[in-house]
């Protein structure tokens, strides 16, 4: 599964379906810099099965790694990527005025 920029993103998140006839083990993972990436959250999902992960920690990168939970046994997995992005706004706009004394 390709690295997502998820910088920008407010909300986001993964549907992963399993497809195929064998369990699944996919892990989301997050980094800074789109190299090196920290596991954030793991689980199996089993045939005909599906799955909504969102990451618990923000960073830059998010991706999925996925493999069959048997060695051996290969399944089909359908992902879909989600995002509601950012509109890149000032957060607080302040206003100062001078009195004349």
């Amino acid at each position: 599964m390709p690295t997502q920029d998820t910088a920008s993103d407010l909300v986001f998140s993964y549907a992963v379906l399993n497809r195929g006839k064998n369990a699944a083990i996919v892990r989301l993972e997050v980094g800074p810099n789109g190299v090196d990436f920290a596991h954030d959250y793991e689980t199996v999902i089993e045939a005909g099965g599906i799955e909504i992960m969102t990451p618990s920690r923000f960073m830059h990168f998010t991706r999925l790694s996925i493999r069959s939970k048997l060695t051996g046994a290969p399944t089909l997995i359908q992902v879909y990527f989600q995002a509601q992005r950012a509109e890149m706004r000032p957060v607080h706009e302040f206003h100062f005025l001078r009195e004349k004394r």
